[in-house]
């Protein structure tokens, strides 16, 4: 049995974003892990994905019969692998080649640690460093900043399976949130998290912060807070952030994505453009 499953659910990808994702899988240094990748019937790179495991039992292709969208097929990867931990990636973003095996090294190290992510770099679609985004160390600054943002990021991310089956699945019914409110139920819990301060991932980004959630993400934000928070904060604490949640929630898309590209709230989600500081290692 592998020590880890990557689970990857792709739609309609581009085919050079997807080439680049997956050559950054199959070159990691870590090689104890299945690949198992999601799609639906009629996706346009059905042929490419049946080529990738032609011979190659470490690749398992799964078609999503069940119902649309990124939950469901995260959970169709998770259902039907078996291994220790549980490894979360986008389609379009690539990978440090060294990712899994400093993840799971750390895990194997820390046994109190559930939930592990890292840093990032911004690319844009020819792949050129545009910024980096970086998210808190340790385990009590992470859980403080899910009251504002996210402070792990989702395509970086490893888990530990006996976590995930304690906590449960991806809930389907958050479209564009899913991951935020799986997260805080793990918080909920009890379980820790840590984000290794290296930039591990290659997030694929555009000029539009806000083009990959859209108004969904932020109601679903707010309804995943009002759920969850009482497990987690004192009433004081969550009910300045649910009160901010439903304000975002109201402002019309339009002027959403204005507010998201503005300098305070990258310095908020501690993105920094600056390509002269970042120290790129590719």
């Amino acid at each position: 049995m592998p020590l880890l499953s990557v689970i990857m659910a792709s739609k309609n990808e581009d085919i050079l974003y997807l080439k680049k994702c997956v050559d950054s899988i199959q070159h990691q240094t870590f090689t104890n892990f299945v690949f198992y990748i999601v799609i639906e019937e009629n996706d346009y790179n059905f042929q490419y994905f049946k080529k990738l495991t032609f011979n190659n039992d470490n690749i398992k292709l799964l078609i999503n019969k069940k119902k649309p969208g990124v939950a469901v097929a995260r959970n169709i990867g998770i259902q039907n692998s078996q291994s220790k931990y549980i490894a979360i990636i986008d389609s379009d973003d690539f990978y440090d080649l060294n990712k899994f095996k400093k993840q799971i090294t750390f895990l194997e190290e820390k046994k109190n640690i559930s939930l592990i992510g890292s840093n990032l770099f911004l690319v844009d679609g020819k792949d050129n460093i545009v910024g980096q985004r970086l998210y808190p160390q340790n385990s009590n600054e992470i859980k403080k900043q899910f009251l504002y943002k996210m402070p792990v990021a989702n395509p970086s991310i490893v888990i530990r399976r006996d976590d995930i089956n304690e906590v449960g699945l991806f809930d389907d019914n958050f479209n564009k949130a899913e991951d935020f409110e799986l997260w805080l139920r793990f918080l909920a819990k009890n379980k820790k998290m840590y984000n290794i301060q290296e930039n591990l991932v290659y997030y694929r980004t555009t000029g539009d912060a806000n083009k990959k959630r859209g108004p969904r993400h932020y109601k679903n934000y707010y309804i995943a807070l009002k759920r969850h928070s009482k497990f987690i904060w004192p009433f004081g604490i969550r009910s300045i952030s649910l009160l901010m949640f439903f304000i975002i929630q109201l402002i019309p898309n339009w002027y959403l994505s204005i507010l998201l590209n503005t300098k305070i709230v990258n310095k908020i989600k501690s993105i920094k453009t600056d390509i002269s500081k970042i120290n790129v290692i590719k």
